[in-house]
């Protein structure tokens, strides 16, 4: 069951992954595999960090109350997710737009692969790991344990980051990378739920 629960995050905290290789590969910009690498190993820090620092405050809770707040702040997680992903399609269809994703494919790409810099390199594996700390500090209160979590997310963030940057210019991964949200807040709330019901 722990297994389970830790590929369910290890998914959700590394959609984002996929997104940005899936941006990146729509604009022919190569990750290099010692930069995906990288980028995976920040976000598998920042995830050890955020579930120690949960496992910290563990004992200082009553049991009951570390594993239902860390399922409902996994499901409000969820919840964000998806209506942060609704807010963001209807500005979009109000104001007539093409989704951020739509527009970097129908301009024109350059005829050759890019290198992604370092600089942005850098950036990613900050902001992606950022992203994970809110959801890691809930995972562990939830009673999800570090090292197989962690190890998922790090599996997983390079895979996706990897899927995304080479399948990028492919219709349908373009529209699982737009789908990253609420496809996150509904493995989010799944995940707590399974954690509250075991």
């Amino acid at each position: 069951m722990h297994f389970l629960s830790s590929l369910l995050f290890g998914v959700s905290a590394s959609l984002d992954s996929l997104l940005v290789g899936v941006s990146y590969g729509i604009r022919r910009v190569h990750i290099r595999l010692w930069q995906n690498l990288f980028i995976s190993f920040v976000t598998f820090l920042g995830t050890c960090l955020s579930i120690g620092a949960g496992h910290l405050l563990i004992p200082l809770l009553p049991k009951a109350v570390c594993s239902y707040a860390g399922s409902l702040i996994l499901a409000l997680l969820g919840i964000y997710y998806i209506i942060k992903w609704l807010v963001s399609s209807l500005r979009n269809r109000r104001a007539g737009r093409l989704s951020h994703y739509s527009e970097i494919s129908s301009a024109s790409a350059p005829k050759k692969w890019e290198v992604l810099r370092l600089a942005e390199v850098l950036t990613l594996s900050l902001t992606l790991s950022l992203n994970n700390l809110g959801i890691g500090l809930s995972a562990s209160l939830a009673g999800l344990m570090l090292l197989p979590t962690a190890a998922a997310t790090l599996l997983c963030s390079v895979v996706l980051l990897f899927l995304g940057n080479q399948l990028g210019r492919c219709r349908l991964l373009q529209l699982a990378g737009n789908a990253a949200d609420p496809v996150s807040g509904v493995l989010l709330i799944g995940l707590g739920l399974v954690q509250l019901i075991w």
